[in-house]
C-alpha cells in the first residue's frame, strides 16, 4: 500500500472508503422541497483535532487523511475494539472529517462527497434541488478533554465547538446543542458540568447519556442497568432543575428501562433516539419488528413526557444490510424498508411527538443526505401538510426551544 498518493501532487486527496461508497451512488434532487425542516439530530467531528480516545495517535490522523485514507481506515479498523467496527462498521463515519462545510455540502445537495468540494466531484458539479433544510440539533459525539477536572467535565469543549458552528453558520446549523454529561456521577458535579455547558453556549438546550446495552456491540458494560442506579438518578434529577431535556439512544431490549425512568421523572422532557434501535441479534427485521412493536406502543402510552426521533435506522446494528451493497440505495429502496418502522412509531406516539432526523454522517453508512429525506418524505407522502409540518419541523422546534432564523 503506498504512502505517498495524489496529495502530494496538489491533486484531490484520495477518498476514505465510506466517501468512495457514498459516491458510488446516482444523486437525486430533494423531493418536496419547499418543506421546512429541522433535521433533529446530527453529529459534527473531526478526528485530526478532536478529543475522543482514538487508537492512533492525532499526528498519524493528520498525516493519513492527506497522503492515504484508506491506509488511515484500516488502522483505525485494526486498532478499535471490534464491537465498535461491528456497530458502526468497517466503514467508520467517525474517521471522515465531518464539520460545517461537510454537512452544508450534503445538506445543500451539491455532491455526494461530503467535504470535497463540488467542482472536484467525479460525478460533475451540477447543483441539485435540495431539501430545506431550516435549523438542525446538534447531538453529543463521544469528546473526551483530557484536561478535565473530572468526568462530568469532558464534554464541556464540545459544546464550546458546536456553539461556534452556530455563529459561523449564522445559526442554521447547531440551532440546538445537545451535549453530554454522564450523569452517574451524581448531582453535584452533574449541575457543575451542566452551569458550565450553559454559560456563553445560548444553543445549548440538553444533555444525552446513553442507556444502550447489548452484549457483543457498543457500548459496554458500563451501561448495563444504568438507568437504575441511584447516582445516575441524582444526576438526572437536576435536568428537570434546569429545564433541560434529555436524549438516549437504546436498544429495542433496553426500552422497559427508558419507560421506567420516564415514569419516575414526569416533568424532564426525554427524546429517544433512533426508534428505539429496532434490531435484535441476529440482526432480523421481521423478527425485530415483531419484539419492537409492542415496547414501543407501552412506551409511548405510558410516558407522555417521552419523544421519539425517527432516525438512525440506517445504522449497521438495525440488519437492513444496506451497507453491504456494493452502491448506495436508492430513497425507494429506504422507504420501502423503514416504511412500517416509521409508521409504527407515528401511529404509537402521533404526529405531535415524533421528528424526523439524518444522524449523520452515521446513517450515511446506508446512504446520501438527500435520499434519506426524500425516502422520510416518501413515507409520509400521503399525510396531511400540517401533520409533514409537525414532524419535519415544528415539534423539533418545540422540544427543543429553538430560535430559528427567518
Amino acid at each position: 500500500m503506498f504512502l505517498f498518493t495524489r496529495a502530494i501532487f496538489g491533486l484531490r486527496r484520495e477518498l476514505f472508503l465510506l466517501e468512495d461508497w457514498i459516491e458510488s451512488g446516482d444523486r437525486e434532487a430533494a423531493i418536496d422541497p419547499e418543506i421546512s425542516i429541522v433535521d433533529a439530530h446530527h453529529h459534527l467531528w473531526d478526528a485530526r483535532v478532536h478529543e475522543k480516545g482514538w487508537p492512533v495517535s492525532k499526528l498519524t490522523i493528520w498525516i493519513l487523511y492527506k497522503l492515504n485514507p484508506r491506509l488511515l481506515n484500516y488502522l483505525m479498523v485494526k486498532s478499535q475494539d471490534p464491537r465498535i467496527v461491528k456497530t458502526f462498521t468497517y466503514k467508520l463515519p467517525m474517521i471522515v472529517p465531518y464539520m460545517l462545510n461537510s454537512m452544508l455540502v450534503d445538506i445543500d445537495n451539491l455532491n455526494q462527497g461530503g467535504e470535497i468540494a463540488p467542482e472536484q466531484n467525479r460525478k460533475g458539479n451540477t447543483s441539485l434541488p435540495a431539501h430545506n433544510i431550516v435549523a438542525t440539533v446538534y447531538i453529543e459525539s463521544g469528546w473526551k478533554d483530557p484536561k478535565a477536572s473530572n468526568r462530568a467535565m469532558e464534554a464541556v469543549p464540545e459544546v464550546a465547538m458546536a456553539q461556534k458552528v452556530a455563529e459561523d453558520s449564522k445559526n442554521r446549523i447547531c440551532t440546538g446543542i445537545v451535549g453530554h454529561v454522564d450523569l452517574s456521577e451524581g448531582a453535584v458535579d452533574v449541575r457543575h458540568a451542566l452551569l458550565a455547558m450553559i454559560e456563553s453556549n445560548p444553543n445549548f438546550r440538553g444533555i444525552r447519556d446513553e442507556l444502550a446495552h447489548r452484549e457483543g456491540f457498543w457500548p459496554f458494560d458500563t451501561t448495563k442497568g444504568k438507568a437504575y442506579r441511584e447516582s445516575f438518578r441524582s444526576g438526572f434529577s437536576v435536568l428537570a432543575e434546569l429545564n433541560l431535556s434529555y436524549d438516549t439512544w437504546i436498544y429495542a431490549d433496553n426500552i422497559p428501562s427508558l419507560r421506567d425512568l420516564a415514569i419516575a421523572f414526569p416533568r424532564t422532557i426525554i427524546v429517544c433516539n433512533h426508534c428505539g434501535m429496532v434490531g435484535l441479534p441476529p440482526s432480523d427485521p421481521k423478527t425485530a419488528l415483531e419484539y419492537w412493536k409492542p415496547v414501543i406502543h407501552d412506551l409511548a402510552d405510558a410516558c407522555p413526557n417521552v419523544n421519539i426521533k425517527l432516525s438512525g435506522l440506517g445504522m449497521a446494528t438495525v440488519g437492513f444490510g444496506f451497507d453491504r451493497r456494493k452502491n448506495p440505495p436508492s430513497s425507494k429502496d429506504l422507504a420501502d424498508a423503514w416504511r412500517p418502522f416509521i409508521l409504527h412509531c407515528i401511529e404509537c406516539f402521533g404526529v405531535d411527538r415524533c421528528m424526523f432526523a439524518s444522524n449523520f454522517p452515521v446513517d450515511k453508512v446506508s446512504g446520501g443526505y438527500t435520499q434519506v429525506f426524500n425516502a422520510f418524505k416518501i413515507i409520509v407522502r400521503d399525510f396531511k401538510q400540517e401533520d409533514k409540518q409537525k414532524l419535519f419541523h415544528d415539534n423539533a422546534e418545540r422540544v427543543y426551544r429553538l430560535k430559528i432564523r427567518t
